[in-house]
């Protein structure tokens, strides 16, 4: 696997393959951001919750666990913690297809190839961001955070590339 990086003109030009790991953090990430992850996470802890406390009082009287409750508690709670790794399996099946990525972060925005396809994402269309330990994940401004693009930082040829990233992120984008 080729991952190098070249800048020209002050951009940032970052070469690499998609990981499965990159969309399953990029995933974690949006349902941090986005009105429907939180509240998916909300409902999920609510109701394993719930499952605990009736798993509870059922053996604190002395009576069987009903099967339906116990079974229900112990898929929701795994399926919570698994459900942006599982998304990310699914999405990453069509990521991978796509080859490596190019990608050129200049201070219009970021343009992205790969070998069938290319999309330029300016500012306005994604005007937030996180940064992870390994990625700068953009998103758009709606409340579920439709729009996102996925920039994995071991694409760049070194840690002045990604400071210089960091630095344009922070005069075009709002950091979440």
């Amino acid at each position: 696997m080729n991952e190098q990086q070249g800048a020209v003109h002050g951009a940032v030009e970052l070469r690499y393959r998609p990981e499965l790991r990159d969309y399953t953090t990029a995933l974690r990430a949006r349902n941090r951001v986005s009105a429907s992850g939180r509240r998916q996470r909300l409902l999920g802890v609510a109701a394993t919750g719930c499952g605990v406390v009736a798993t509870s009082l059922s053996v604190a009287k002395g009576g069987d666990v009903p099967v339906p409750l116990l079974a229900a508690l112990l898929v929701c709670g795994p399926l919570l913690f698994l459900g942006p790794w599982l998304t990310a399996r699914q999405l990453f099946r069509f990521v991978r297809r796509q080859g490596e990525f190019r990608v050129r972060v200049e201070e219009s925005g970021v343009a992205v190839d790969t070998d069938s396809t290319s999309a330029v994402v300016t500012w306005r269309a994604q005007p937030r961001y996180v940064e992870t330990t390994d990625l700068f994940v953009m998103f758009s401004d709606d409340r579920n955070a439709t729009g996102v693009t996925v920039i994995a930082k071991r694409g760049a040829r070194d840690g002045s590339d990604v400071d210089r990233m960091r630095e344009i992120f922070g005069r075009n984008l709002t950091k979440v």
